[in-house]
């Protein structure tokens, strides 16, 4: 390049406040076992089937979401939380192993969170869990010790979580240098777990593990520890402590120093014109699309997770601390949540999806400014080992049919033709086997799940209900498309025939129209409203967040 136009190209840059762009691979809600070295931790399907989660084949969907971020060259990865399923030791040393391999094989940067599954305590436990499997398909319990947090934060400590010397910045919300006077030995002395304590509550003192770290030029990465374990009762002399599954509505009053300490980082970021990329185990938005309201008026608080939904003043507050865009895990949901505060500004909260349940998948956060953003969701279905266990399986199935015992999930995942069908069967199976029964009403658990779709739109329009005139699906197909699309989105409509859809909105339609108003017409019309709420979410496969304008463009 000729003198004159080196010039010219670092004028244009210097005036037009251009930025390096950043791409961070977030990969969330592994919960993986190590069951390569320790085959003794293969849980069974029986047991797969009734969680949110897989537990076995997380480990290569795991690798395989490494490996395909490495073929981007992607070398800055977030995992928000719950890498392993309780913190057991055993796999945390593994989740270090496998980390370290990627780190020392392709020059990439982790960053980890505490999810209320690592630690599932603040202190640790002793943890029983049953239903691993035999190698003749029998199962047997364990008991496994679980980390708690200066366990883990000791273990992930090149992870964010400590100082490190390639760093060019790090803080905690109790260090107290400032940015200009940062050297790595200043920030290691404060770094030490007596200087991250805060007063949980009477006399209770309790860690918390939020850091913010520049790990390249131009680019602050803000891990908030949303975790709060309040405590229980004292048994045996030991105090015992609740989990943390509710996240940041706990924090306001728990741990309102992570607020302020917020409203400074972000200042602090536009001050020194930083790209801020905020992240936590736990959302700090709405994730059902807008159907909260509707699941709770219609089946109760404890539904879809309302519980762990951040109440709207949480939200608030941590949008007028100056937060636009959040990164979050824990719901194992694909979701793009936008709240529109008082000040007119909408803060957006991405949900990262598990790698371990429908549809797997992991997104890419391409910073391209402080205020410009493009998100990429990358769909898991291409891992190779998913299937290596399919033969125990099998022995698991003929072990329980012999024995008089009949198998609850589905023999045909083992003929999935990918890991993306092999969640789909396992989803199959926890919406027939968990969520029907616990979720839903006794008029559609007992009665419309049963019926085809030809017979439930001759209900909804008063006919006489022959039977299945050849609609395709029944009332079970709608509840599980309701879940498919609750958990994956409009990713779901690859396992959603179109034909079908269209279907339902005739049906839709006519439960709206309907004169009657019996309970299983009441009951049709709420499922048809929040299934419409799932279908018509903001995006979130592959768009982009302009924060000056404040709006959601793409796919």
């Amino acid at each position: 390049m000729k003198i004159g136009s080196f010039i010219g190209a670092l004028f244009f840059l210097c005036t037009s406040g251009a930025y390096a762009q950043h791409r961070i691979a977030f990969i969330s809600d592994a919960h993986i076992q190590n069951i390569v070295d320790h085959p003794e931790l293969v849980r069974s399907m029986e047991v797969q089937v009734q969680s949110t989660r897989l537990f076995n084949e997380n480990y290569y969907a795991l690798i395989a979401a490494l490996e395909d971020a490495a073929r981007r060259e992607i070398t800055l990865v977030v995992l928000p939380g719950d890498l392993t399923d309780n913190g057991q030791f055993v796999n945390q040393e593994k989740i270090k192993e496998i980390l370290n391999h990627y780190r020392e094989r392709y020059g990439m940067k982790f960053f980890v969170t505490t999810g209320n599954h690592d630690p599932v305590r603040p202190f640790g436990m002793q943890n029983e869990e049953r239903n691993f499997l035999r190698s003749d398909g029998s199962r047997t319990t364990q008991e496994n010790r679980c980390a708690g947090y200066a366990d883990e934060m000791q273990c992930y400590a090149a992870f964010g979580f400590y100082p490190q010397p390639e760093y060019l910045y790090w803080e905690t919300p109790f260090t107290s240098y400032p940015y200009e006077a940062y050297t790595y030995q200043e920030a290691l002395n404060e770094s030490g777990l007596d200087k991250r304590q805060y007063m949980l509550c009477d006399s209770l003192e309790a860690i918390d593990a939020s850091y913010l770290v520049e790990p390249v030029e131009g680019l602050w990465l803000l891990a908030i520890d949303g975790g709060v374990y309040l405590p229980g009762e004292v048994k045996n002399g030991v105090q015992t402590y609740e989990g943390s599954s509710v996240g940041y509505n706990h924090v306001l009053t728990h741990k309102p120093f992570l607020l302020s300490w917020v409203r400074k980082v972000v200042s602090e970021a536009k001050k020194r014109n930083k790209v801020l990329v905020t992240y936590s185990h736990y959302p700090l938005a709405d994730f059902n699309d807008g159907a909260s309201d509707m699941v709770r008026k219609a089946w109760g608080n404890k539904k879809f997770d309302l519980h762990r939904v951040p109440d709207e003043e949480v939200t608030e507050a941590f949008l007028d601390a100056g937060i636009r865009l959040h990164v979050a895990g824990h719901m194992h949901v694909n979701d793009t949540g936008v709240k529109r505060g008082k000040s007119g500004k909408c803060l957006y909260n991405i949900q990262v999806p598990s790698i371990a349940t429908c549809l797997p998948a992991y997104k890419i956060l391409t910073a391209e400014d402080a205020a410009h953003f493009e998100v990429e969701t990358v769909l898991l279905d291409s891992v190779p080992g998913y299937d290596s266990l399919f033969g125990l399986y099998e022995k698991e199935y003929a072990y329980d049919t012999q024995a008089g015992k009949k198998p609850v999930w589905s023999k045909e995942a083992l003929a999935s033709k990918d890991y993306a069908e092999f969640c789909d069967w396992q989803f199959r199976d926890l919406v027939r086997v968990r969520f029907i029964p616990q979720d839903l009403p006794e008029i559609v658990r007992k009665k419309m799940v049963g019926m085809s779709g030809s017979q439930l739109v001759a209900y909804a329009e008063g006919k006489r209900m022959d039977a299945d005139a050849g609609s395709g699906w029944s009332g079970y197909d709608l509840i599980l498309d309701l879940y498919r699309l609750r958990y994956a989105d409009k990713l779901a409509l690859r396992w959603i025939p179109e034909k079908r859809m269209q279907e339902y909105h005739v049906l839709f339609d006519a439960v709206r129209r309907s004169g009657i108003n019996d309970e299983l017409i009441i009951r049709l019309r709420e499922i048809a409203d929040i299934f419409e709420c799932f279908l018509q979410g903001e995006l979130c496969g592959h768009f982009r967040i302009d924060l000056e304008r404040d709006r959601i463009t793409g796919e």
